[in-house]
């Protein structure tokens, strides 16, 4: 899995809707790319914290969502 394959995969697996393979593959990712388990970790402790504080279900709208996803994904090209 690469930086990309993780970005695509991310919300899915912190809802916990992810094959066995996938989150598998995540993990290891992230157990070697120190850009991803900082952005894994940062999103975690954000929706523990939206949790925390009452709001139990957020969905960002789906353009918002795109745009948030495109510059990760470009940042991401640009460091490489």
């Amino acid at each position: 899995m690469d930086c990309r394959q993780f970005l695509e995969e991310l919300s899915n697996y912190l809802d916990g809707e992810v094959t066995t393979g996938i989150r598998e593959a995540v993990q290891e990712h992230i157990a070697f790319c120190h850009k991803c388990e900082v952005i894994y970790n940062s999103t975690r402790r954000t929706l523990e914290i939206i949790t925390d504080c009452g709001q139990q279900t957020y969905v960002l709208p789906e353009d918002v969502s795109q745009r948030l996803y495109a510059r990760l994904r470009a940042r991401f090209k640009a460091s490489a």
